[in-house]
């Protein structure tokens, strides 16, 4: 479970990344980490772990913020 969190935790970080070059999409979710995290952790963990999913994917889209925190320090 792990390796899923950070897994989804650092395609939406790409993600965000990758969406912000553009200008004329929304800000939230596609250029925010942890909103983009979330949303595309959201139905794969409810399909895998149920009524869990969305606090797994809570936690996916705040690993996803502090990663890029610390990043960004470095």
């Amino acid at each position: 479970m792990i390796l899923t969190i950070l897994g989804f935790a650092c395609l939406g970080h790409l993600g965000a990344d990758f969406f912000s070059q553009w200008d004329r999409l929304p800000n939230k979710p596609l250029k925010c980490n942890m909103c983009l995290s979330f949303w595309l952790a959201l139905i794969p963990l409810i399909c895998v772990h149920g009524w869990q999913g969305p606090l797994i994917a809570a936690i996916t889209g705040v690993t996803s913020e502090t990663l890029y925190r610390i990043i960004n320090r470095i």
